[in-house]
């Protein structure tokens, strides 16, 4: 299936972070001088989320339940089960390219919530809604648009839509509307993150993805974006396509960088994911500038961040515990 870069590069490079956390640690309770990686999973987020589940993986031991079954199964390598967020202690699961869009019209794309019997119920059908409202910017070629992370939000979720180039909001009835459109294809919409009921965007460039294209921004009630963190003026590495966004301690704001895409910007690279070993996570400086915390990641596709624990999905279904960040 051909992607345009434009609205869905960082898409084919995602393997969304399928997982809940288990059994809590005690955050900050070891310090170290540099961060210690750990491989926590190898199989948990493979042919059983493509195949519509939920996992569950146990934070300490990497031990892998499922705790859901029967959402729409990926069907073209990518998509299916795609993001987890917890709205009133109740499991939703994000789905995206499940729909007609890729050959399966019965298939709801959209958000789907763990029932008590372990089966899912649909809570929103995004796909419909962005079908019967397509964005302003006509570049883009599938009508159901491609959701790429999902956040819990006053009460409901916000959306991105990468695709489509804008943040959707959704109330907890399922009501769909849009609070954000990117006005051209130099922001790609990826992750978020909630922070003190404010919602922040890592917005990906175009190919060939530069490190300058790759920001955080923060959503205003007016619906505008502004900047508030990206790489240094005076920048002169290769690390960039920005794909999440995370609060960890003390309010400090992280970003994961997919890492150098170092391919020809042709139509038959669109889409494809940054060089292997190259992706990073970074913290933002008092100054909005990012700072590299650790770097030589495999391609990472998500992230989450409990004190000084970073637990990281790659691209190929692998979950790493990094402590110490």
């Amino acid at each position: 299936m051909h992607l345009r870069s434009h609205r869905v590069a960082p898409i084919a490079a995602t393997l969304a972070a399928l997982l809940t956390i288990g059994s809590p640690v005690a955050a900050g309770s070891r310090q170290h001088r540099d961060p210690i990686v750990t491989v926590l999973n190898t199989s948990a987020l493979g042919g059983l989320v493509a195949l519509g589940t939920l996992v569950r993986v146990d934070r300490r031991s990497g031990s892998a339940t499922v705790v859901g079954r029967g959402l729409p199964p990926q069907l073209v390598g990518i998509g299916g089960a795609q993001d987890v967020a917890f709205l009133d202690g109740r499991a939703h699961v994000l789905v995206m390219l499940a729909g007609a869009d890729v050959g399966n019209p019965d298939a709801v794309m959209g958000i789907y919530g763990l029932l008590d019997d372990g089966t899912f119920g649909v809570v929103a059908d995004i796909g419909t809604w962005a079908a019967t409202h397509p964005p302003v910017d006509p570049d883009w070629f599938l009508s159901q648009g491609v959701q790429y992370s999902l956040e819990v939000w006053r009460d409901g979720f916000v959306v991105a839509d990468a695709h489509h180039g804008r943040v959707l909001r959704v109330l907890a009835d399922g009501t769909v509307g849009e609070l954000i459109a990117y006005p051209g294809t130099d922001s790609v919409p990826t992750g978020l993150e909630v922070a003190n009921g404010r919602v922040l965007v890592a917005t990906a460039g175009p190919t060939p993805h530069l490190p300058s294209t790759s920001t955080i921004s923060v959503i205003g009630r007016d619906g505008s974006a502004t900047e508030i963190a990206g790489w240094d003026a005076g920048y002169t590495g290769d690390s960039g396509l920005i794909v999440d966004v995370e609060r960890g301690r003390s309010n400090r704001l992280y970003g994961l960088l997919q890492g150098h895409w170092d391919l020809e910007p042709n139509p038959e690279n669109e889409g494809l994911p940054a060089a292997p070993g190259t992706g990073e996570i970074v913290v933002v400086g008092d100054d909005g500038a990012f700072e590299t915390v650790i770097g030589g990641l495999d391609q990472p596709t998500s992230f989450e961040i409990d004190g000084r624990i970073a637990f990281v999905v790659t691209l190929g279904g692998t979950i790493l515990r990094i402590d110490g960040i």
